[in-house]
């Protein structure tokens, strides 16, 4: 797979940025908000009652159980659904309006291929104008309960059902075992189960009642957020798991690391360092498995060469330092795992770097540009080698910039790379300091997470 990866980003040595995607390139500045037929540009609904609606979107990866990404959760920050439960209907409805938003553009949808966009909405909009926006086919609806709205369950039945005939897909997110509300568990394509504050034997007994009762539906356990939690949950009869485990995995104070990443690392140094060809061959050596896939890359049928390329000295002048060092840096991520999380800490990677590559066009000239996509990828290391990052630090290489980041989150790429957590992370506030420090608006870091979820989409 990362064969074709590396060609689709980084076709030559002097390749230049991936062009923007035509959401990005029309992105409003924060001078001139966008406005179109429905009202104001996404993040920008202002003031109700008093309540902010300009917030950040915060997603979550969903897996099934082979730990491959099969989609993505959306919903406003944490700070913003605990407000949610204390204000009125129609500031619930501005609140979706935001999330929903961000998804209307054709060009939003149509590159996501098979993976589902998880859309956290609250019931009251279920016939908001704006669903007739959204492309058909991709996105399905995640309900929460809410007791006011289901105060005679029977009589939602319609509803739900034209939702779904409009070309939707449904999910219940920990609806109650209620003896009323259960004739609807049959028509949500997707229950959502949390793992919190449930031990093994009591979510399993969640399980199979819900399958029971919505026999046809797919199951999906949430609120994964340790890695033994992940591992426990892969064994019971669910499709899907979601959490931001990525975030708290543990790391080992021992210094001990996979030969075969510290072979990379070793590689790695000598690329930044622009060493001479022979010399990093040399290193490449003692790898059989590393040469043979870079040899293997190099002589693909889509590099475009006329002669087959034998030595790894002579790869390494085809293709030049700075694509070698994506390919390496490719390499590591995608490398197999015991863990069997490659596809997840892949992505992952992918898209911090994106993004910061992104929100960072304005501000930064190319090279930079370069140093930021790397700076996104790297902060996925100490849950590629569960090692602290300052110990992974002293085995690279990097410019003092990179190091700062990765370490502080300080310097010129400090706040873009903090803005980059943030979306993953729905227990940071909305701290204004945090985009004013990535010069950046709410709006322009939304827009930068669905373009850099298109992209990954086509490359990986």
């Amino acid at each position: 797979m990362v064969f074709g990866l590396i060609k689709k980003m980084f076709g030559g040595n002097d390749t230049p940025a991936p062009a923007p995607s035509p959401i990005s390139s029309r992105a409003p500045t924060s001078a001139t908000p966008a406005t179109s037929a429905l009202g104001a540009a996404p993040g920008q609904a202002g003031f109700v009652a008093g309540t902010p609606v300009d917030t950040m979107l915060q997603r979550e990866i969903v897996l099934d159980r082979e730990l491959k990404v099969v989609g993505y959760d959306f919903r406003l920050r944490e700070s913003v659904l605990k407000r949610k439960s204390k204000i009125p209907h129609s500031v619930w409805k501005l609140y979706d309006e935001v999330l929903l938003r961000n998804f209307i553009a054709e060009e939003s949808s149509k590159a996501f291929g098979q993976k589902r966009i998880f859309l956290e909405i609250s019931v009251w909009s279920l016939d908001s104008p704006l669903l007739r926006k959204l492309p058909r086919g991709r996105f399905v609806l995640m309900l929460h309960y809410d007791a006011e709205f289901f105060r005679d369950p029977m009589a939602q039945a319609e509803l739900l059902k034209q939702v779904k005939a409009d070309g939707f897909q449904l999910g219940f997110d920990n609806f109650p075992f209620d003896p009323p509300l259960l004739p609807l568990f049959s028509i949500a394509d997707y229950h959502k189960l949390s793992v919190t504050d449930k031990d093994v034997t009591e979510l399993s007994k969640a399980i199979s009642a819900t399958a029971h009762a919505a026999p046809d539906a797919e199951l999906l356990v949430g609120d994964i957020h340790f890695f033994e939690e992940l591992q426990v949950c892969r064994q019971l009869q669910v499709h899907f798991l979601q959490g931001s485990y990525l975030r708290r995995k543990e790391i080992s104070e021992a210094d001990a690391v996979d030969a075969s990443y510290l072979r990379l690392l070793e590689v790695l140094n000598l690329v930044r360092t622009e060493a001479e060809p022979t010399v990093i061959a040399n290193a490449m050596k003692y790898d059989p498995m590393l040469s043979f896939k870079l040899l293997r890359y190099v002589n693909s049928p889509g590099s475009g060469l006329l002669a087959k390329v034998d030595t790894l000295d002579r790869a390494m002048i085809v293709l030049g330092h700075k694509q070698l060092y994506r390919w390496l840096t490719l390499l590591l991520f995608s490398h197999e795992r015991q863990d069997g999380d490659h596809n997840i800490l892949l992505e992952t990677s992918l898209l911090r770097g994106r993004i910061m590559e992104t929100l960072g066009g304005k501000r930064f000239k190319r090279d930079e540009l370069d140093l930021l996509f790397t700076t996104g990828m790297f902060s996925m290391l100490e849950a590629l080698l569960r090692q602290p990052m300052d110990k992974i630090l002293e085995k690279l290489n990097l410019p003092a910039a990179v190091n700062e980041a990765l370490l502080y989150q300080r310097g010129p790429y400090g706040g873009m790379l903090a803005l980059a957590l943030a979306c993953e992370d729905g227990d940071l506030p909305d701290d204004p300091a945090l985009f004013e420090a990535a010069g950046v608006t709410q709006t322009e870091a939304n827009r930068a997470q669905i373009e850099a979820l298109l992209w990954v989409e086509e490359v990986v």
